[in-house]
């Protein structure tokens, strides 16, 4: 849901001569979706990541009749709206549910009255369980009453927590941003200062701890799978997104051929403990080199392997010049992890990360804050 449009039509509904009419997406579509995009100044993505929202994910494979979306196409046969339905697989208390995301909602200022109805259509769909949407926006944010939507009752999904990992380059992009005469000169001092500030404050210090018992990894290999059946097990009563092997090699396949995503594993023996998965994600508008932590799962016993993992990436961060090291949500803090506040927070326009279940007595369970552990691994937040 992160290209939300506007609520508010250019032209009045009753002055359009026809209503644009709605039909289920196929992949034929696909040029009209880009053109779509584009000219509602959104990047497209390309054909193969397009698809690949799709071919290839373990969630859309169970069920070929899932509907990769839906449009609205005019009597020119020109497409003026789209909203993408992405499917995955989640586990509660050794139930298997079916959720859907909503991705890329976009629909054309002439013909944004109708815009509800494919955002309607993928909330009303059968053989749903869970609907999740990770990537609100602050337009998409007025739906969220309208369609019951919950807000998720862990984390703070309007915030972003994060370590500075390049203080000089990063207050020059900072002072650039507010205008500030010389602001490659100005930048030293206030990043020395800054540097001091997080030198003598916990924030930096509770993140050291013992790398030597990090592993990076550069593929997702069979240990996943067993390391998911012995997580399932221990959490049966946590909602989990489904990580087998399969769907992690599928969900991270960009970022993995790009060769931006750091997968850290720990192990006793031959036996994985616990895995943590950042992935690049800069902001090249500004200028900005940033990199998240998407994901991190431990066996019990084994969640302080998050400070480690964390301790690493920053220490490769500060090598390699990246800016920032964040946290989308503040997850990091969620009941059972090792307590790490980052130095820094900002606030985000909306809040981001959205939930419904369709079934009454699932949802009344979802109610309850112990039952959830999410990250930016869930819906479309890092695909």
């Amino acid at each position: 849901m992160n290209a939300i449009p506007n609520t508010t039509s250019d032209l009045p509904v009753a002055q359009l001569r026809r209503p644009p009419t709605m039909r289920p997406a196929s992949v034929e579509d696909y040029d009209q979706i880009a053109a779509l995009q584009i000219r509602n100044g959104f990047a497209a993505e390309s054909p193969e990541d397009w698809l690949a929202l799709w071919r290839g994910n373990p969630a859309y494979k169970q069920d070929g009749r899932w509907p990769i979306g839906w449009v609205l196409e005019t009597d020119s046969g020109e497409l003026a709206g789209w909203i993408g339905n992405v499917p995955s697989a989640y586990q509660f208390r050794g139930r298997a549910l079916r959720a859907a995301t909503p991705h890329s909602w976009i629909v054309d200022p002439p013909h944004r009255g109708y815009g509800t109805q494919i955002l309607k259509s993928l909330m009303r769909q059968p053989d749903v369980d869970l609907f999740i949407c990770t990537n609100v926006s602050s337009r998409s944010e007025l739906f969220t009453n309208h369609l019951r939507l919950s807000r998720v009752p862990v984390g703070e999904w309007n915030k972003s927590a994060f370590w500075i990992t390049n203080y000089r380059g990063f207050m020059e992009l900072a002072l650039r941003m507010k205008s500030i005469p010389l602001a490659s000169s100005a930048s030293y001092p206030i990043s020395a200062a800054l540097f001091c500030r997080d030198w003598c404050t916990d924030g930096r210090r509770q993140t050291r701890s013992s790398m030597s018992e990090i592993e990076p990894c550069y593929l997702f290999d069979r240990r996943f799978d067993t390391f998911w059946g012995e997580l399932q097990h221990q959490n049966e009563n946590v909602l989990l997104a489904v990580r087998t092997r399969e769907t992690l090699t599928w969900h991270f396949r960009n970022a993995l051929m790009r060769q931006s995503a750091w997968i850290l594993t720990f192990s006793k023996g031959s036996r994985l403990t616990a895995y943590a998965i950042f992935d690049r994600q800069d902001n090249r508008e500004i200028g900005l080199r940033r990199i998240r932590l998407v994901d991190f799962q431990a066996l019990k016993g084994s969640e302080q392997a998050l400070s480690s993992a964390l301790s690493w990436m920053l220490h490769k961060c500060r090598q390699e010049g990246t800016h920032v090291l964040e946290v989308v949500g503040c997850w990091q803090n969620r009941p059972g992890l090792p307590r790490i506040c980052a130095p820094y927070q900002r606030t985000m326009p909306s809040w981001s990360y959205y939930y419904k279940a369709a079934d009454p007595e699932l949802s009344e369970r979802l109610r309850d804050p112990k039952v959830w552990a999410p990250c930016s691994f869930d819906g479309d937040a890092s695909l």
